[in-house]
């Protein structure tokens, strides 16, 4: 994943609180040459901003060495050592390196559900709300409702059966032969080599479950909400005589919205391409 650098008076310009686990490959550099990154602590459930050291690649065994002795004088492992120091094609090193938490995503994912699942009810309402199909036009009106029927059937309803599917999966999964039927060849691979450890075979069940099934949701929700861009454009709103300011106004809001939506689904699927590598990475489970 490519690192973004953004420039910076000082450190007190990252606002955390704006931050998502989609900026986690972000790189800060302030007024002094100072980079920083950024790093989830899953114990605290947070972002945390953390000082990256850079040095020349003839200088990182000599710097490495003073890390591990300073981990030792502190009593820390010196186990890691070597992955603070891995190497950039420019010749420099860090010292802390960008990493994908599939469990920060898919919490931010679930999130995400739920703010769709609200925006598509208001997207709904708003459509509605502004009458921007007569009332005489049937053909067009049925069009619409079957529209937000499958919004309701595969988004509003899809996003439910998603949250409880992910609370089944933690608190109480089916057997492992359940999940490993509905595999195909890849998945049951990693399955039968994981087979010694009952622990990793679940976590992998997980995130491939999640990673299905929020792929699954998120297909449903870009086809369907994408029809129905495409039919209220084919509108030509100056041409709708019988609406008040309100109404067009709703219809507006409807437009942005889904507008909106549609991006945060193409953002998201796209970082959905990072939990599939993650999940199907043997290493990972190591």
């Amino acid at each position: 994943m490519k690192n973004i650098i953004i420039r910076i008076n000082d450190i007190s310009d990252i606002d955390t609180s704006k931050i998502s686990v989609y900026d986690l490959n972000n790189r800060y550099v302030d007024s002094h040459g100072n980079m920083y990154g950024l790093k989830y602590n899953k114990a605290l459930r947070r972002m945390e901003i953390i000082k990256i050291v850079r040095t020349h690649e003839k200088n990182a065994d000599s710097y490495q060495q003073k890390i591990l002795i300073k981990k030792r004088s502190l009593g820390e492992s010196a186990i890691n050592g070597n992955s603070m120091l891995a190497g950039r094609k420019e010749g420099l090193q860090e010292a802390s390196e960008p990493f994908f938490s599939p469990d920060a995503f898919i919490e931010k994912a679930m999130e995400l559900t739920r703010t769709h699942r609200e925006r598509i009810k208001g997207i709904i309402m708003n459509v509605r709300n502004s009458n921007i199909i007569h009332k005489d036009n049937k053909t067009e009106g049925n069009q619409l409702e079957d529209i937000f029927r499958n919004l309701d059937i595969d988004v509003i309803q899809g996003v439910d059966n998603l949250l409880n599917h992910q609370k089944e999966l933690i608190n109480y999964p089916r057997s492992v032969s359940y999940y490993q039927a509905k595999m195909d060849d890849r998945g049951r691979e990693i399955m039968e080599t994981l087979a010694s450890s009952n622990k990793k075979v679940l976590r992998f069940i997980y995130l491939s479950e999640m990673l299905e099934n929020i792929g699954i949701l998120y297909k449903n929700m870009d086809r369907i909400i994408k029809t129905l861009k495409t039919f209220l454009e084919e509108i030509n709103l100056e041409e709708v005589k019988w609406i008040t300011s309100y109404e067009r106004q709703s219809f507006k809001d409807g437009m942005i919205s889904i507008n909106t939506t549609i991006q945060e689904i193409s953002s998201l699927q796209d970082e959905l391409k990072h939990l599939e590598q993650f999940t199907y990475n043997l290493d990972h489970y190591a």
